[in-house]
């Protein structure tokens, strides 16, 4: 029997594929701040990760911009 495992964080090209996305679109998205979800640090890991469940949350919301992303998390 074979146990699949989901990731909980993904570097920028899974991220990039998850949602469709090309890596060169995901990464203007993210500069310009048109991507909602921000990269996550863990320790001294130097790759940018994002959490699985967030990038999920922010296409189910409609893709807002960041600055609303935020909002809408901490209310």
């Amino acid at each position: 029997m074979v146990v699949r495992i989901e990731p909980v964080f993904v570097g920028v090209e899974d991220a990039a594929n998850m949602l469709g996305l090309s890596l060169t679109t995901f990464k203007v998205l993210d500069r310009t701040a048109r991507l909602g979800p921000l990269p996550v640090q863990i320790n001294t890991v130097r790759r940018r990760l994002y959490s699985v469940g967030e990038l999920r949350q922010w296409a189910e919301s409609g893709c807002p911009i960041r600055e609303k992303w935020q909002r809408m998390k901490n209310e």
